[in-house]
């Protein structure tokens, strides 16, 4: 992996290599970015070993203590230290390339989507646990090993993932006419028309169009429904066709009726956009949902959770995935592996769904007959998903490329210089054609 050509997209967005390299040398310590550290020490004398985990600050308040409770039950069992540090997720690329290249830091580190096939050769091998993992609750979604399982090794252990459908205001779409059923058989022909209305109405839809995560989980979905796709199985690049001009074009007539800061948008402003009331339509996890139920907001009694409208080639929903890996110069291999052993215990992985509310998605199919998203009506379309699951870069093979291409959001820039008018549709697919070749060719 060129851990400079990463720094160099990094860059772009997030911070220079000069500050990765300094932060890089303070990670001994629990300097974080955009977070905040959680240490736990044996009640009595000095431990011998610290074992240290990498982790977003999760978007569902509650989860955050429970990973600590289990953390820290984990380390006095053992007699060992332990410290989860929580880390914005806008900053795990540039930490995990800042540890890589200083070969320091975290024991266990959270990789995202590619990040398994980026840094494959800097972490250790976990067929061991991945094969015990599988006997005890699998077996593992076919998700799980696309992403993880790399020339007949684990890499990482998937451990979970959060989709993308549909949040809606249920209140707005009354206005018009349409209640939850109606709004999830739409088609995207169908959702354009209401969006106009909502948009009459003061209760716009929006989706990000901007450099952030959040708008390649909406994007791709869209792309793909209309039968494009960024490179084939083979890593070929196929964007340029007909069927991405379609999808193009589709999007620059629907944001009309969208608010003109999507394309500014973070991941937190389409959660902004629909607790404040003003929004009718959103594709997110239930995060929304899940933070005005704890906070006793009224909005929560409105907001509902829809599949992805239908397009000419299929329905799609876009999965964010989370594996968990251990670096190889880590001094503490066999704890990190146990430690990744005890989170994924069944009884240990049924209280980290109930504190993500359900946001928490099992690769494991034994995992996935926990109750709890039967038990919750705004949940019923989440888990299972009623769309194709997919994760952007597919159907293309696992590798460097697809995260680069991820990272760089070149799917979310297409769309954005399209609807604003600064390119054309086919100068836009020929910018895009470019972006993406340049990644897959090196």
């Amino acid at each position: 992996m060129d851990i400079e050509r990463l720094g160099a997209e990094l860059g772009k967005k997030v911070v220079t290599r000069r500050e990765l390299l300094k932060v890089a040398g303070a990670l001994g310590g629990a300097a974080v970015l955009g977070g905040y550290s959680f240490l736990v020490r044996p009640a009595r004398g000095a431990p011998a070993q610290t074992v240290s985990i990498m982790h977003w600050s999760h978007f569902v308040p509650a989860y955050n203590p429970e990973l600590e409770r289990q953390v820290a039950t984990w380390a006095a069992q053992r007699g060992v230290a332990a410290r989860v540090d929580f880390i914005a997720y806008r900053d795990i690329p540039a930490r995990l390339a800042a540890e890589a290249e200083a070969r320091r830091g975290h024991d266990i580190v959270q990789l995202r989507v590619f990040d398994t096939a980026l840094y494959r050769r800097h972490l250790v091998p976990l067929d061991d646990v991945a094969e015990a993992l599988e006997r005890e609750s699998g077996p593992w979604l076919s998700l799980a090993r696309y992403l993880a399982f790399l020339d007949n090794r684990w890499y990482g252990i998937p451990w979970y993932y959060w989709s993308f459908p549909a949040t809606i205001n249920t209140e707005h779409w009354g206005r018009i006419g349409m209640g939850s059923a109606n709004v999830a058989a739409l088609d995207w022909s169908g959702f354009l028309e209401a969006a106009e209305r909502l948009h009459r109405l003061g209760a716009p839809v929006g989706m990000a169009i901007s450099q952030t995560f959040d708008a390649n989980d909406a994007l791709y979905p869209l792309l793909w429904s209309f039968g494009a796709r960024t490179v084939d199985e083979r890593g070929n690049v196929v964007i340029d066709s007909a069927e991405t001009a379609a999808a193009v074009e589709y999007a620059k007539r629907l944001f009309r009726f969208m608010p003109r800061e999507v394309l500014g948008w973070d991941d937190a402003a389409n959660n902004r956009f629909m607790l404040a009331g003003a929004g009718s339509w959103t594709p997110n996890a239930p995060s929304i949902w899940a933070v005005a139920k704890l906070q006793r907001l009224p909005i929560a009694e409105k907001i509902d959770h829809v599949p992805m409208p239908r397009g000419p080639k299929g329905r799609f929903r876009s999965a964010s995935t989370l594996a968990l890996g251990i670096w190889r110069f880590s001094p503490n291999v066999e704890l990190a592996k146990d430690l990744i052993r005890f989170l994924l215990r069944p009884e240990n992985y049924g209280r980290q769904v109930e504190a993500s509310m359900g946001y928490n998605q099992p690769f494991l199919r034994r995992l996935r007959e926990h109750p709890y998203w039967r038990g919750e009506r705004v949940l019923r379309f989440y888990e299972p998903s009623r769309e194709q699951l997919a994760v952007p870069g597919w159907p293309g093979p696992a590798g460097e490329a697809a995260q680069l291409v991820y990272t760089a959001f070149v799917i979310p820039v297409m769309f954005a210089k399209a609807v604003t008018g600064e390119m054309s549709t086919a100068e836009v697919i020929r910018w895009a054609d470019r972006e993406l070749r340049a990644r897959y060719r090196a």
